[in-house]
This record gives C-alpha cells, structure tokens and sequence, in this order.
C-alpha cells in the first residue's frame, strides 16, 4: 500500500481515541470515547485510513487469535 498523496510506502499505524457526542473533552464519559487505529504517511502526514478498534479486535479474533497466542 501507498499513499495517496505523495506516493511513499513509508506507513504507520497509530492509537487513538474518537467521540461522536459533541461534547467537549474533560466531560466525556467513557461510553462516549471509541478507539480507533490510524494508518498514516511518515513522508507527509496524510491520514490514510482509520479503522476502529473494535473492527481490529474481530480481525485479529478471526484470522490470528492461534498465532498471538502460541508464543
């Protein structure tokens, strides 16, 4: 995989946190807060994708729960 804007294959993932509720941080509640994996370029900066954590946990469940847990 590229990136889109400026072509480079130099990608990261990277944590984070994300909330639809409009309220302002400090007063969030913790149902409020979903975490999120962010791919992005180290050459520009560009976010390429962002997938949620809970879509990480169902693919690594499906295709890799054996392979995590055999070390």
């Amino acid at each position: 995989m590229k990136c889109p804007e400026c072509g480079s294959d130099k990608l990261a993932w990277e944590d984070g946190t994300r909330s639809y509720s409009g309220v302002i941080d400090g007063r969030l509640r913790q149902n409020e807060v979903n975490g999120i994996f962010i791919l992005g370029c180290d050459s520009c900066s560009e976010t390429v994708k962002v997938v949620s954590a809970s879509k990480v946990a169902d693919y690594l469940n499906t295709n890799h729960i054996h392979s995590l847990t055999t070390e």
